[in-house]
């Protein structure tokens, strides 16, 4: 019995999944459809034959933004977002063929995986790695390009590796079992104190993790990594890493595995995806080859699509930092030879400071553009004109509250606790270490002070606009110094007793009504060198992301 067929917009896709090319329906219908798109199809691609346009990429699961309104016999489709039959905005598939063509050129030329990622995406992976931005925000698409690239080079610490491009793997030390002192699962194992203490409860209460598996898209594709290096350990170095209803698939295979450093391992692997909907005959003979072959173990991870989208950016972004002059062996069967070349890196939880710069952006803070007015109210939000402000005050007007009315105390501060000044004027030596449980407790994560610097006041990167801030009581002593410091960690103070006494006692007397009686988020401003006016009766409507 025939396939059902689905007519939308005068483009056939099969009737079961709303695709021009399916699997599972043995259907391609782009000869059909490209007669009726080829005169757009020859204007912006006029060096190409009608030939070179039967393997474009398919359009696929249309069903997605299509409903069926039964109207006789064959069934009618209207578009989800505007309710109107064969819409020609939602369903303009010659538009789509040809920038799916040209994204596929792209990928092609630049040796990367064709992938598209939305921007209602790219907000989700990057809330997924601690980066909270409103999927309502209105910064532009680069902007928010840019934060999702910086996220995922904050979240492989790329910024502090001897890693910059071009970069050439095979100037590496290679890692092996018998060199290194321990797996290469340990060693690509990243997290910082707050995911133990919350695996700790998790299990308490008889839990595997804090985070079960396909809930949070950053932690499985941490977690894949993981699988890797396991399979290594295991001299596994093929996987198939496939979502459970087998739309698509990442093929993948580590060639070598290198050292940037002792604790830095460089997974250099070729990698092709497959989808159900498009042919990909590479990955099919691949994957035929290493089951045909006894000796060979495929190492199978379930993914969602959309962490194998995350890590196909990951895999993009570090194959175009390869030095062109580096290549590995490839398959003589030729099953490779379109495989991209890439390499990964351990993935691990961004530190508060790198979450810090990617919350914060200059601008109008529902657009980033260029600021014109503050909220009258509270004169903590910069908007560009009326507009954003109009259209940002629902979100806002929780924290306008709260800063409306406070109570706006100057603080007198100082670099060092008192202690360290103490030692300092005994000609003791002391020094004191602090880290945040966002971060690793690596010596690159860590601040590390001695009595006898020369203590330096902090630049303004505020200016005069209010910034959050946290003020942390110590844990030891009768009148222990409270720190104080932004997300960014621009500015790290303390309040001391034998500085400001009243200041100190007043922020004693609000601790209890922050989290354990340790620690409470205030706005405050600059208001000098060594000053800050802090609003301490007024708590924002909820604790920071930080």
């Amino acid at each position: 019995m025939d396939e059902p067929l689905a007519i939308i917009n005068s483009f056939a896709f099969c009737g079961a999944h709303g695709c021009e090319y399916c699997h599972e329906c043995y259907a391609d219908h782009r000869l059909t459809n490209n007669h009726q798109i080829m005169d757009q199809l020859c204007a912006a691609f006029p060096d190409l034959t009608e030939d070179h346009f039967l393997d474009r990429q398919p359009i696929s699961y249309v069903f997605d933004k299509a409903v069926a309104r039964a109207s006789g016999k064959e069934p009618e489709y209207e578009c989800k977002e505007h309710h109107i039959l064969d819409c020609s905005t939602c369903f303009d598939w010659p538009a789509l063929a040809v920038e799916d063509m040209k994204r596929q050129a792209q990928s092609k030329s630049a040796k990367v995986i064709a992938v598209d990622i939305t921007r209602e995406e790219k907000l989700q992976y990057l809330y997924s790695m601690g980066v909270d931005l409103p999927l309502t925000t209105r910064l532009p698409d680069d902007a928010i390009e840019k934060k999702f690239r910086s996220a995922i080079d904050a979240s492989q610490s790329f910024a502090t590796l001897n890693a910059k491009p071009p970069f050439d793997p095979s100037i590496l030390p290679p890692w092996s079992k018998t060199t290194c002192k321990t797996t290469l699962l340990k060693t690509v194992s990243r997290g910082n104190f707050e995911e133990a203490f919350a695996n700790i409860r998790a299990r308490r209460e008889g839990k595997e993790s804090a985070w079960p598996l396909f809930e949070n898209t950053f932690m499985d594709a941490r977690q894949t990594i993981m699988g890797l290096a396991d399979g290594i350990d295991n001299g596994v170095n093929t996987a198939l890493i496939q979502d459970k209803d087998t739309k698509c698939a990442i093929c993948i295979r580590v060639v070598e595995v290198r050292m940037l450093n002792e604790e830095t391992p460089v997974m250099v692997v070729l990698c092709r995806r497959g989808t159900r909907n498009a042919p990909a005959f590479e990955t099919i003979q691949w994957a035929q080859e290493l089951m045909s072959n006894e000796q060979s173990t495929l190492l199978k991870v379930t993914a969602t699509p959309e962490e194998q989208k995350f890590l196909i950016a990951v895999l993009n972004m570090n194959a175009r930092r390869l030095s062109p002059a580096y290549s590995v062996k490839r398959t003589s069967s030729g099953s490779e030879a379109t495989f991209a070349l890439s390499f990964l890196l351990p993935l691990g939880p961004i530190n508060q400071k790198d979450i810090g710069k990617l919350t914060h952006h200059t601008g109008c803070v529902v657009c980033g553009k260029k600021t014109v007015s503050k909220c009258s109210r509270c004169l903590s939000m910069e908007y560009c004109g009326v507009e954003c402000q109009r259209i940002h005050w629902k979100e806002h007007k929780p924290t306008c509250n709260s800063l409306r009315g406070g109570e706006w105390v100057q603080f007198t501060f100082s670099v060092q606790p008192s202690e360290m000044r103490l030692a300092a004027a005994r000609g003791e030596k002391i020094s004191t270490v602090t880290w945040n449980n966002m971060s690793r407790a690596t010596r690159d994560n860590m601040k590390i002070d001695h009595c006898d610097d020369e203590p330096a006041l902090p630049p303004n990167m505020h200016s005069q606009a209010p910034f959050l801030i946290k003020m942390q009581r110590g844990l030891w002593g009768f009148m222990p110094p409270i720190m104080i410091y932004d997300r960014t960690r621009s500015i790290q103070v303390y309040l001391c007793h034998d500085v400001d006494l009243e200041g100190h006692e007043k922020t004693m007397a609000q601790m209890h009504t922050g989290q354990k009686g340790q620690k409470i988020y205030r706005w405050a401003k600059r208001t000098g060198d060594d000053k800050l006016s802090v609003c301490l009766n007024k708590a924002p409507p909820q604790d920071p992301q930080w």
